[in-house]
């Protein structure tokens, strides 16, 4: 047994997670395992591609390393994908079981939501004598979306009431859609319905603060319910009338279940199904005296209300203060020192035990497209980048075989990880992992907002990262003579000057050598401009190799001239560097490549630190000795003249 279980979730659903995560634990405690949860955050009102990026964090579960898998198939919002990853793991032989979503061969746990959504209509019905209705589903084609309507439609036909199909929505379980929707009813020339009935809270939370924002007094002007029992639905004003679906007990029966299979009990009739109940609260009409439940969550909930917001500043400074972090570092290495230094003394909200796993290869070699240094997906090695291990800076709650945090269990002790996924589109590059706070599953944690700041931060790093490289890029551009690779005449400035200067300030000698190609015109008109350059490319290179790894610069200062500056130089150096210059060009001229053989005359001058002379001066002074020896060679080669 490994003593532990993979759960793959919808983060968009944190308040059905935490109901099922009371279960898990409550069982957990029982078989002794830790839970694993793989959390993304795809969604229909998201591109294809984004959705590709959060669901991948799924890729990265490792089957061998657990005893089995949980799947919330009816919450990935991906029915196709949710079928394909229960079959997988069966393939793996794997203990797997989905929740929510009936698939032929896997075992499932699942909500009997006809009872709790079939209470809730006749109540509408035989309480509040609701004839006109309209139906928010979620994605069309959901099995829970298809389920709820058709009790809404049954029990209405029972009253000898139509839905017609003009009165049903589908609003992808979402904020924006359900507003767009109610905006629209507000204009229907019959006016607003008896009721609206939606098919999560979310949907219905979105419809009645649209519709109050027009102006409309619910539930006087109009009914509106939800399904789902979230907290929001209980603290709002009026408090949903909505059906709760028990997640503690699916989470529960969902791992007893796991376990079962494990242990070969093959009947698990009573696993199955979970029973639903309608909430019946104030948005029907109902519950609404002053000492109700909803009126005392409400003063709990605004009694606590200034620590919340306060709380959300404090978190939002955290967010700046890691984002600035971030966008500081120059490269990887300094990332990862500068994450480590703000988690070490600023973790209240990530907690104590907490984990950022990065691609290193793609903040390494920026210039590269994401479809090939991420194109292994979270088949990649992965780096730990910054790790928390109760409270302090360390790697030990990381499994170094397998790299991830979260594998290191100790007997005894039951922990709950969360992994999410960080991505560009459909490229991941990395995760971030907790360990055992739950709250981060609590809306007002707002780890989607997080996550998402943080990947925006990465990815801005490593666009300055990539400018950094095209900058510099251009800088060589700028500053090198593209023939020779040697300094141009512009960079005069800012390179040899500062050299000479901190000679001066140091109390050094600096180096200033001319040197010039003797008879270049006739090199030109007799074997032309590509011989010509040839020679040039010879004198570059002799410089190069004559000044190696040294603190000096060689320059083409023009078409055949050469200057090289070199600090803390004295005659010695000065006449090595001379020499190799000259050895090097007669080597080339003795192996014969070029119909010709050449030379140069090279001048140079050691500069004076106690005088006041420039740079400028010096370097005439070279020019006019090395003219000088240009004289001297000319006087005793007439025949290279002609």
């Amino acid at each position: 047994m490994k003593h532990r279980i993979a759960i793959y979730s919808n983060g968009y659903n944190g308040n059905i997670t935490l109901k099922a995560l009371e279960g898990f634990k409550k069982y957990a405690a029982i078989r002794d395992f830790d839970i694993h949860f793989y959390i993304g955050f795809a969604a229909y009102n998201e591109t294809e591609m984004f959705n590709v990026g959060q669901f991948n964090i799924y890729k990265l579960v490792k089957y061998e390393e657990y005893d089995g898998i949980i799947v919330f198939s009816g919450l990935l919002n991906d029915n196709a994908l949710a079928e394909r990853i229960c079959r997988e793991a069966r393939d793996n032989n794997v203990p797997v079981v989905s929740v929510g979503m009936k698939i032929d061969d896997i075992p499932y746990v699942g909500i009997n939501n006809k009872d709790g959504m079939r209470d809730l209509v006749e109540h509408l019905v035989t309480e509040h004598g609701v004839k006109d209705v309209i139906y928010i589903g979620g994605s069309e084609g959901h099995v829970d979306t298809v389920e709820r309507l058709e009790v809404v439609q049954d029990v209405l036909k029972e009253h000898g009431i139509e839905l017609k199909e003009e009165n049903i929505y589908y609003g992808d379980w979402i904020n924006e859609k359900a507003i767009a929707i109610a905006d629209g009813l507000s204009k229907r020339p019959e006016g607003l319905p008896d009721a609206i009935i939606c098919a999560n809270d979310i949907m219905a939370l979105a419809a009645a603060c649209e519709l109050r924002a027009l102006g409309y007094d619910l539930p006087n002007d109009v009914i509106v319910t939800g399904f789902d029992h979230i907290r929001e639905s209980e603290v709002s004003y009026p408090a949903l009338t909505t059906v709760d679906q028990d997640y503690k007990t699916v989470g529960y029966n969902a791992c007893k279940l796991l376990y079962n299979i494990i242990d070969g009990i093959s009947d698990n009739s009573d696993l199955a199904s979970v029973a639903s109940k309608a909430i019946i609260a104030e948005s029907c009409g109902c519950n609404d005296d002053v000492d109700s439940e909803y009126n005392i969550k409400r003063k709990d909930f605004c009694r606590n209300i200034h620590a919340k917001s306060k709380s959300a500043d404090f978190f939002n400074r955290f967010m700046r203060a890691e984002r600035t972090t971030i966008l500081k570092s120059a490269d990887y290495d300094e990332l990862k020192k500068s994450l480590r230094n703000l988690y070490a003394i600023n973790h209240d909200y990530i907690g104590d035990n907490y984990c950022v796993m990065l691609n290193r290869a793609y903040f390494d070699d920026v210039g590269a497209d994401e479809s090939e240094t991420l194109a292994d997906c979270y088949d990649a090695e992965f780096d730990v980048t910054a790790a928390m291990f109760n409270g302090e800076i360390s790697e030990e709650g990381i499994d170094k075989r397998l790299n991830m945090p979260g594998f290191i269990r100790t007997p005894g002790e039951q922990h709950i990880y969360f992994y999410y996924p960080l991505h560009t589109e459909q490229y991941n590059y990395g995760y971030v992992v907790f360990r055992d706070i739950t709250y981060i599953i609590e809306e007002n944690f707002r780890i989607y907002e997080y996550l998402e700041k943080m990947e925006h931060s990465f990815m801005e790093l490593r666009i300055n990262m990539r400018l950094e490289m095209v900058n510099r890029e251009l800088r060589f551009l700028y500053d090198k003579d593209p023939m020779t690779g040697l300094y141009n005449r512009f960079c005069f400035v800012s390179h040899a000057v500062p050299i000479v200067e901190d000679c001066k300030a140091n109390g050094e000698r600096a180096l200033i050598m001319f040197s010039d190609i003797n008879n270049m015109k006739r090199i030109n008109d007799r074997y032309g401009h590509v011989f010509g350059d040839r020679a040039i490319t010879t004198v570059s290179d002799a410089i190069k190799k004559a000044l190696g790894d040294d603190d000096a610069i060689g320059i083409r200062y023009g078409g055949d001239e050469f200057l090289v500056i070199a600090s803390n130089a004295d005659e010695e150096y000065a006449e090595k560097i001379r020499k190799s210059i000259i050895n090097y060009i007669e080597k080339e001229n003795k192996i014969g490549i070029n119909p010709f053989k050449f030379s140069v005359s090279i001048g140079y001058v050691l500069t004076d630190p106690e005088s006041d002379k420039t740079v400028n001066d010096y370097v005439e002074e070279a020019d006019v000795l090395m003219y000088e020896i240009k004289n001297d060679f000319h006087k005793s080669h007439p025949d290279d003249n002609q």
